[in-house]
């Protein structure tokens, strides 16, 4: 058996960072760094007795997820390897519409996409391609440091899909809600796989 714990830090940096004009809005996003308290809740992983196990850390090349990552990996002195595969949902061109428009219109359909952008089930797919080539590795305890989309994708595969009355997505696997319509401060959820196929889920934070 192999555990994959899945960590989405969601607190960061609310200061206004202001980048070079040419500074795409993809690459903005990426460099947004993880806030004091996001860097404590970091810090604090290394401490979980659920965690003790951990043989290597995987991280998107996010500077919040790297940053995540790293107090762990230093801490267990451990690899810490980034993959592209693991970063968040490229957003595409939004035009004229909100973030909150992606959004909604997201939540009730897995495949719709902006132009330039990727759907839920594209971020799917590549965190499955992900999940083969470290799944058939030798490490049995695995750290994976993704974003908010990015697990909200894997979920999607195994769960129930419904909507609470403000209409956002809920998803539950066997009667747990694994996804509630907003996201916390830090997500930890963690993965059972027997070979290459998930046996059970479970949320930690």
């Amino acid at each position: 058996m192999k555990h994959l714990y899945f960590v989405s830090n969601n607190l960061v940096s609310k200061t206004n960072v202001i980048f070079p004009k040419k500074t795409s809005f993809k690459r903005a996003r990426i460099q947004t760094m993880l806030s004091k308290k996001g860097e404590e809740s970091a810090i604090a992983l290394a401490k979980m007795k659920v965690l003790e196990e951990i043989e290597v850390v995987y991280t998107s090349e996010y500077f919040g997820a790297m940053n995540t990552g790293k107090y762990f990996a230093e801490e267990k002195r451990i690899d810490l390897i980034v993959d592209e595969r693991l970063n968040e949902r490229v957003v595409g061109n939004l035009g004229s519409n909100e973030f909150r428009y992606l959004k909604g219109m997201q939540e009730h359909d897995f495949n719709f996409k902006l132009e330039h952008g990727e759907s839920i089930l594209d971020v799917q797919k590549r965190m499955e391609d992900f999940l083969l080539d470290t799944l058939i590795g030798p490490e049995n305890n695995i750290m994976v440091v993704t974003h908010n989309i990015a697990l909200l994708s894997l979920l999607a595969k195994y769960c129930n899909k419904g909507y609470n009355l403000y209409d956002r997505l809920i998803l539950d696997y066997h009667d747990e809600v694994m996804f509630d319509g907003t996201f916390h401060g830090m997500d930890l959820i963690e993965f059972v796989y027997d070979e290459d196929k998930c046996v059970g889920f479970r949320r930690i934070l």
